[in-house]
């Protein structure tokens, strides 16, 4: 019997070597677990923080859209407004040409009523630049 209790003694000396090895294995599983659980929420972390810078940037270009929209709202405005004035002022020039008359023949109008001024007002005129 002493064989056997040598046999036994020995096969429950590899169980136990067997159970340490298996709770090695799994101490370095679960350290193994912990690093990539770690690694997963420092990845998580980063990408969280690039999603948010980028969102920042597009919160910022979106802003300076909408300012240079507002600025091309306004001048395109401004400029329906100059266009009224200018379609006013070639719907005048039209009229004239409509009538024959011309740049020369406004001008010439115009000479016509100075001249009419001054010929009803000469002898105003006259004595004023004589002084008396």
């Amino acid at each position: 019997m002493p064989t056997t209790n040598r046999s036994l003694e020995m096969m429950i000396g590899g169980l136990m070597q067997a159970t340490q090895d298996m709770q090695r294995d799994i101490t370095e599983i679960r350290r193994d677990i912990k690093d990539s659980d770690a690694r997963a929420a420092l990845s998580y972390e980063q990408s969280e923080q690039r999603a948010a810078a980028s969102r920042s940037k597009m919160y910022a270009k979106t802003d300076e859209l909408a300012g240079r929209f507002t600025k091309t709202e306004s001048a395109v405005a401004a400029l329906s407004d100059d266009m009224t004035e200018v379609k006013a002022v070639t719907a005048e020039v039209t009229r004239w040409k409509l009538m024959g008359l011309g740049a020369l023949g406004v001008t010439g109008m115009a000479a016509a009523a100075v001249a009419s001024l001054i010929t009803a007002y000469w002898t105003d005129i006259w004595r004023v630049l004589r002084g008396g």
